[in-house]
């Protein structure tokens, strides 16, 4: 074969893996038939807050334009209405109480089990996945959590993202109850990307320094969003992910420090 066609034949090969490799890509796109589905979960002795409702849409919006930009156009999908609300009818007591689990992950899981009681959540759903605000304080000791398809944050996230005076769970506040929309927004973030599989990256080779861990996002970056960073080994999991689908829009990332 002379050189010519060789390299036409190269050429030819290169065009069809690059074919096949944008056709795999846009079917992955195709089988995204997840959402997350954001709930605002209401005790029995608490008012709703169409505040509280407001400001969650806003925190699910920017986080879903900021993962938009950092995964290339690729982004989470949510449903509608972009936020669900549920009245329990458990006091805002119930949830932090230690009578049927203890320990740091109490407040988790008596929400859980809530959220299944009122048949509006459960854990791996393969349709779904739920970021879940509840409007009561964890104990000190405790705390919200996300992984297995869920996550549940608590009343401070409410207060953060409203501008609100936080309320620490213990006598003496820790470095994560600081004011600022902005780092509830990563929060929550942090936990969101937990139910779609990320992890802490603190045992990756990739994030060994104290600037990868201050700055990515599944450590502590959710401190300084949205200037976190998202590590190429979580985008390879997000890319897998049937809750993460290409996104056409390109608005602008407000700044989430302004009401």
């Amino acid at each position: 074969m002379s050189p010519n066609r060789i390299t036409a034949a190269i050429a030819m090969m290169l065009l069809l893996f690059h074919a096949g490799q944008s056709a795999a890509a846009a079917q992955a796109d195709a089988n995204a038939s997840g959402e997350v589905i954001f709930i605002y979960l209401v005790p029995s002795d608490h008012s709703v807050s169409k505040t509280y409702s407001k400001k969650i849409e806003f925190s699910a919006r920017h986080f879903q334009s900021w993962l938009r930009q950092k995964m290339n156009g690729k982004t989470f999908r949510m449903s509608k209405p972009a936020v669900l609300t549920v009245r329990s009818d458990k006091p805002a007591k119930w949830f932090s109480s230690t009578e049927r689990h203890t320990g740091y992950n109490a407040f988790y899981r008596n929400t859980l089990e809530e959220l299944m009681r009122l048949s509006v959540a459960k854990l791996n759903d393969p349709k779904a996945r739920y970021m879940v605000y509840v409007d009561a304080d964890h104990a000190c000791g405790q705390s919200g959590a996300g992984g297995s398809g869920l996550a549940v944050v608590s009343a401070n996230d409410l207060r953060g993202l409203s501008g609100e005076k936080i309320v620490p769970a213990c006598v003496k506040a820790n470095a994560a109850e600081v004011a600022g929309r902005c780092r509830w927004i990563g929060g929550m973030g942090h936990e969101l990307l937990h139910t779609l599989g990320l992890i802490h990256p603190d045992r990756s080779p990739a994030c060994q320094t104290a600037q990868c861990r201050s700055e990515a996002l599944m450590m502590h970056g959710y401190m300084t969003y949205p200037k976190a960073v998202l590590l190429d080994e979580d985008s390879l999991i997000l890319n897998r992910s049937p809750f993460v689908a290409r996104d056409q829009r390109t608005e602008r990332l407000l700044d989430c420090n302004i009401p």
